[in-house]
């Protein structure tokens, strides 16, 4: 089953993203982008990498713009190419373009979803990155295969 790290520092929000993620994903947490690069690095040692990453970006000790881009940092040193590098998506209270832009371009994310979420919200994301089917598809045909990894 794929892997996802899931990075907030509020353990209640951990607990929704893990309870959405419920059957696609197994899951590790962290509670602040220090530990979350720590995790990361550990993973990838051990022949583990994580499929995907979520992460908040108010929180305290490390940033998750400043912990993603440091993710980022670790795959290029470990000669990740960029088009093979782990999904991130970005999960956070901000709403504002700033935000979100600096969640792309300079953070490296490929998906933003704003909280509160609805666990059908996260899935929708996750499908657009095809991490999971969409959860607003009719096709019973979708439904054979849950989840996709690299």
């Amino acid at each position: 089953m794929p892997r996802v790290l899931i990075v907030d520092d509020s353990r209640y929000q951990r607990y929704l993203i893990v309870q959405a993620l419920e059957g696609l994903f197994t899951t590790a947490e962290a509670a602040n982008g220090r530990e979350a690069i720590t995790l990361f690095i550990q993973a990838i040692e051990q022949g583990q990498p994580f499929d995907l990453v979520i992460m908040d970006i108010l929180m305290p000790v490390l940033s998750g713009h400043d912990a993603l881009a440091g993710i980022r940092r670790v795959e290029a040193a470990k000669g990740v190419p960029e088009h093979r590098r782990t999904p991130a998506v970005m999960l956070s209270s901000l709403d504002d373009p700033d935000n979100m832009l600096r969640a792309q371009f300079e953070s490296g994310a490929q998906a933003y979803v704003t909280k509160p979420f609805s666990p059908q919200t996260l899935r929708e994301a996750l499908a657009s990155l095809g991490l999971a089917d969409n959860p607003l598809s009719d096709d019973p045909a979708d439904e054979e295969f849950p989840c996709k990894a690299f």
